[in-house]
């Protein structure tokens, strides 16, 4: 079975030339190193440039580790993603945090739901158990 889409390594590119110097040909050279006969004469046609062109597509303005602090931070806050950008001090679009975060399908992120807000009732409620139970052992208490 032929591998399809790795770089000839140096010892496999030393290899066929020395076995294209023996005089075999492209296929039985491929054959032997288990590569595709176009491989071997690819690499054949010109040895020197071979596996020398630049990176094609755009390049990633996150690190893999850049994503792990992002997914890190997300796994268990309440920071909007504006807030995470600003904390972990990233110059990246707030996009870009959320689909590094929408990457992970461990992590959900929701709108937190409201909270009534405290009447003075409340307030008052509150201020009488403190004071009812200031001289209360904690500690003893389940």
């Amino acid at each position: 079975m032929h591998r399809r889409g790795t770089v000839l390594t140096s010892a496999e590119q030393a290899q066929i030339e020395a076995l294209h110097v023996a005089g075999l040909s492209n296929r039985a050279i491929a054959a032997q190193l288990d590569r595709s006969h176009g491989c071997v004469s690819r690499y054949l046609r010109n040895p020197s440039a071979y596996h020398k062109q630049p990176n094609s597509g755009r390049p990633k303005l996150l690190t893999s580790n850049d994503s792990r602090r992002i997914r890190r931070l997300a796994s268990n806050s309440t920071l909007s993603i504006a807030q995470m950008r600003a904390q972990l001090g990233l110059n990246v679009s707030k996009m870009t945090i959320w689909r590094s975060v929408r990457g992970n399908s461990n992590i959900t992120r929701e709108v937190m739901r409201k909270a009534p807000r405290l009447t003075p009732q409340h307030k008052e409620a509150r201020l009488m158990f403190a004071r009812n139970n200031m001289t209360t052992q904690w500690d003893k208490v389940l």
